[in-house]
């Protein structure tokens, strides 16, 4: 199942990236999958994944259709077909 998301970027993933926003096609509904095109895409590594605690940095907001997230391991949120998510 393909889906597409919006994504919005501000502050340094703004300047990374070079976009304000752009639409990602995921293959699945999770968060992991879009952290890791993110990664792969722009080699955000060091802003993005904290290597020691394997998971997304403490100090990353990740914001989904408006609301903050805030669980312990984002990477297990799902997302739906036409979100928009914010870093």
């Amino acid at each position: 199942m393909i889906i597409k998301i919006n994504i919005l970027y501000f502050a340094e993933f703004r300047d990374i990236t070079g976009k304000e926003r752009e639409k990602i096609e995921l293959s699945n509904n999770h968060i992991k999958e879009l952290v890791s095109q993110l990664i792969k895409k722009y080699n955000i590594q060091h802003l993005l994944w904290d290597e020691a605690a394997q998971k997304v940095q403490n100090n990353i907001s990740i914001i989904i259709n408006n609301e903050p997230v805030y669980e312990t391991d984002p990477l297990l949120i799902k997302v739906n077909d036409g979100d928009t998510i914010t870093f």
